[in-house]
């Protein structure tokens, strides 16, 4: 990756960047619907953006980031829903890869999921920067188990059913967690050749247990200081 390069941070949601944007000043770069800080952190120049929710808003920003800024990598951060075990509230997941579950191009292509043209289902994640981003995970939270690696599972609806849960599982059964975003920026990273992971760190189990008071809160609060300790750790290497 070339250091003199921004590293690029999207968040879908305000309180999700919050706490790292409080250690960069705002730019002056301008985009519609688009907030963005830039700066330098632990000796690494910074881009973070918050793009608003959804695999349109998230590819939109990534394209934007990617023309005005060129960053060495994209890295896609938020909450997201778990898979249904227990404790799922707090688990870190680093995305070795992201599908887009929602994505049915059949019968142009051979599966749900694979996207014409790229032959694919899974866009895999870059395996230096997802490396670097386990390990700062790991460094950070206090057990080892909370951090786990997998595929992320992006669509645009936020998954509250177990029904619904368990048909994707099924469908992708090498899903960690259910997003909105990371598979829409994993894309465009894949189409401007720039290296891409994601960080998610689940709110709830994605089924009728989910409490948006109780998921608002903990993104405002814990989730978006893991972010900024596991970012600010990832930079420093």
């Amino acid at each position: 990756m070339n250091r003199n390069r921004p590293i690029a941070v999207l968040a879908a949601l305000d309180i999700e960047a919050a706490t790292l944007a409080g250690n960069l000043p705002r730019s002056d770069a301008t985009s519609p619907n688009l907030s963005i800080w830039e700066g330098v952190l632990e000796s690494e120049p910074v881009v973070l953006a918050v793009t608003g929710m959804g695999k349109v808003a998230a590819a939109m920003a990534a394209q934007f980031v990617c023309d005005a800024h060129r960053p060495q990598a994209l890295i896609s951060v938020g909450l997201a829903g778990g898979i249904g075990e227990p404790g799922e509230r707090g688990r870190l997941i680093v995305a070795t890869g992201a599908v887009q579950h929602d994505f049915d191009a059949r019968p142009l292509t051979n599966k749900k999921g694979e996207l014409p043209g790229l032959g694919v289902t899974t866009l895999p994640s870059d395996r230096v920067v997802t490396e670097r981003l386990r390990i700062a995970a790991l460094k950070v939270v206090e057990r080892a188990q909370i951090v786990v690696s997998g595929v992320v599972l992006t669509g645009d609806q936020i998954v509250t059913s177990r029904d619904v849960r368990d048909r994707l599982l099924k469908d992708f059964p090498d899903g960690a967690c259910f997003d909105m975003e990371t598979a829409a920026v994993a894309q465009v990273a894949h189409q401007n050749q720039v290296p891409w992971s994601a960080l998610r760190i689940t709110s709830d189990s994605a089924d009728e247990n989910f409490n948006l008071h109780e998921v608002l809160g903990f993104g405002a609060g814990s989730a978006a200081e893991l972010f900024d300790r596991v970012i600010v750790r990832f930079l420093r290497g």
